[in-house]
Order: C-alpha cells, then structure tokens, then sequence
C-alpha cells in the first residue's frame, strides 16, 4: 500500500513501485519551473499546498547528492556573489560616466541623473553586503535553508527553500497571500514576517517517509515525504509512478480540494476529450486508432467516475506495430470538502520514439488493464487520528 495526499492505494504484490522524482533539477534553473518525472523524462506531478498566508509548490528530488545539495545550499551566496560583481562593475562605469561628462555635460540634469544612479548602485552595493538581499530565513530545522526572492513575479512576492529528509531533499517555493499585501507592491517588513513565520509553521510539519509507510496523523504524502495539517490546507498534489517491471507505463494519480472551491467541472470533459482524440485533430503519420474508451461511467474505489480514452497503433517501417494508449478516470468531488476531493487517474503508455532512455516498449492495453482496473478500485480516503474536521462525530 502506498499514499498521496490524503489517499492511499494498493499496490501489486511482488512488484517495485517507483515515484516519478528527478536526480537533477530543471534546465531553466535551481528553483525555476519545479519538476517531478522520471530521469529519462517521463512522468510529471504537481504539489502543491495553501494556506492562509502562502501558497507553497514542492519539488521532491534524489536521491540527495553532495551535487545536489550543493546547488540548493550555495544558491543564495552564489547569485549574489554575481549580483555583487555585476553592481560593483556598473557602480565603476557609471563613475567613468560622470568624469567623463563632467566639463560638458550633454544636458542640463545628466550630472545629476548620474549622481543618483550612481547613489542607488552604491545603496543595492551596501544592502548586498550586509545580507539584505535575498534575506536569509531560519527555519529552525536542521539541513534547511530559506531566503526572500527578491524579484517578484506576476506583481508578488515569494520565499524560496530547500530540506534534505533522509535520502531526499524537498525544494520549495511559496507565493504570499495575504489580502492586505497590494498587487505589484513590495511586501512591509512585518508583512514578511508574517509569511516567514508561516513558512516556519509548515515546514516544522514537514518530515521523511518511506516507501509504503501509511501516517496515522492528518496531513499528505508527498513522495517520500509527509506533510502533517489540521485538516483543512488546500492542496492540488499529482504524481506520476511506474511498476518497475513495466517501466513504459506511466500511472498518474492526481488530488485536489480547494477551501471554498466548487467541484471540479472538467472530469467529464476529460474524459470525453480523451476518447475524441484524433476525431478533430490529426493523429501521427503512421497511426490509426484501434480502440476508442467511453466516455463512459466508472468507478474510483465506491465513488461515481467518468472514463474515457484512445488506444492506437503505430506501425513502423521493418518492426511489429506497436500500440499505445491513454485512459483517464476522474472523480469531480464535492465542493470544498476535504474527505471527497477531486480526484484523477491516468494510465499512459510511454514510446521509445519520444523517451530515447526507455529499453521497452508497454505492454499491449489489454493486459496493461487489470492493473489499471485494480488500481482505480483500491484507491479510499487515508484514515486518521483524529479523524479530518469534517468526520468527527461521525466515525
């Protein structure tokens, strides 16, 4: 049996059950555009957590490196190193600027619009100096580290961070929140504050976890991780994994419940999209369809799903065809509980054309299946002590 988020699901006795984490972060940077898949590409996931004051997006990579640790752990000393020279050099031509133009300045406010470039790179020189940029947050938790990032995006403001637990580190990045912080404005020092010591509340609630270890506490697995809560955190947590006997099929399990969010409208549009595929597009050369799925009426454990997918064939010039297929279930929910999310599967078959590290081919669907089928009927609620908010009384 294995978790995530607030479910659990079975898992296929004598079989090596592998989460969709990376050894290595994104190409675009340490803490940009946070990746759960395989090494050789496949796979993908999403964890995401909210609070009142942060909305926090992990990373679970490993297993952890002397690399990898370093990465994250010198981050933040190695970009304002950069940061430093690149001021101190801009700091050096600017003052060639002003004793350049000095005895014929060009304009009646140049010297003074130099003066003041000037004191604005030696103010950014000092603050970077005394620590001020990328302020450094103690978490209070061993192998942790945390900073403000100072360049905000899409008008807020975030805090960055990394913990190693056990054999892997969880990197995260968390968005501020609060209603009274304005769009596009810098965050007050008290309004920092507020979101450090949020910060340090959950990731207190942070801690490793094994393999088919099963938390009795409220809270979510995340891949080798648990997150303890209260019961109420928003949450959109996906993961992909494999069995490691059928490495080109790729199993995505998707969780969400959202705070004063309504049921999810788009399970059945997923599954009837999915099932549609190549009827208003054009499928690979080479390609045709040999089976469409649904939509169709499904189950995931006792609760009422929607189904639907495509197998096809793809033939290839001195091989055997080869099939592949996509089967998405989905479960909408109940608007804002958190014992009936929103809730997703898909079964996918990945190619060597499009994963070169791949060394086989999946599995024809039809046996791929009763794995899928004894899947989806296995997935229930994680069950608690105490029980979440919304069974208390009743269990």
């Amino acid at each position: 049996m294995e978790c995530l988020g607030r479910v659990v699901f079975d898992v296929p006795e004598r079989a090596s059950f592998e989460w969709a984490i990376s050894s290595k972060t994104s190409e675009f940077g340490t803490f940009e555009n946070f990746i759960q898949h395989f090494d050789n590409g496949t796979g993908k996931g999403h964890l995401q957590l909210e609070t009142e004051e942060l909305r926090t997006v992990f990373a679970v990579y490993g297993p952890v490196t002397r690399e990898l640790s370093d990465e994250f752990f010198a981050f933040r000393a190695m970009e304002n190193e950069a940061l430093l020279r690149n001021s101190v050099n801009s700091l050096n031509a600017q003052k060639e600027k002003e004793e350049r133009f000095r005895h014929n300045p060009p304009g009646p406010n140049t010297m003074a619009n130099i003066a003041a470039d000037i004191a604005k790179t030696e103010k950014n020189i000092a603050d970077l100096k005394a620590g001020q940029y990328r302020k450094v947050v103690d978490l209070g938790r061993p192998h942790s580290m945390a900073f403000r990032h100072d360049q905000r995006r899409g008008g807020v403001s975030y805090l960055r961070g990394a913990i190693i637990l056990g054999q892997h580190l969880v990197a995260f990045e968390s968005m501020l929140r609060g209603g009274d912080i304005p769009q596009f404005e810098e965050p007050t020092e008290a309004q920092w504050q507020v979101a450090e010591n949020a910060l340090r509340k959950l990731i207190s609630q942070l801690k490793p976890r094994a393999l088919y270890e099963i938390p009795k506490d409220r809270g979510f697995c995340l891949p080798f991780a648990f997150l303890g809560d209260d019961g109420t955190y928003g949450n959109k947590i996906s993961s992909s994994f494999r069995l490691a006997d059928s490495p080109a099929v790729i199993y995505t399990l998707s969780v969400a419940a959202i705070p004063g969010g309504g049921a999810s409208e788009t399970t059945l549009l997923n599954a009837t999209g999915r099932s549609s595929t190549g009827l208003l597009s054009h499928l690979p050369e080479d390609t045709t369809v040999k089976q469409r799925l649904g939509p169709r009426p499904s189950k995931i454990g006792s609760l009422t799903a929607e189904q639907g997918g495509i197998v096809v064939e793809a033939k290839r010039p001195g091989q055997p065809a080869r099939e592949g297929y996509h089967v998405y279930t989905g479960y909408a929910g109940w608007a804002g509980s958190q014992i009936l999310p929103t809730i997703e599967v898909v079964m996918e078959s990945a190619a060597r054309a499009s994963y070169p590290k791949l060394t086989k081919d999946a599995p024809p669907y039809e046996q791929a299946r009763p794995r899928l089928d004894a899947l989806l009927k296995s997935i229930r609620l994680r069950r608690t002590t105490p029980p979440m908010p919304e069974l208390v009384g009743i269990q």
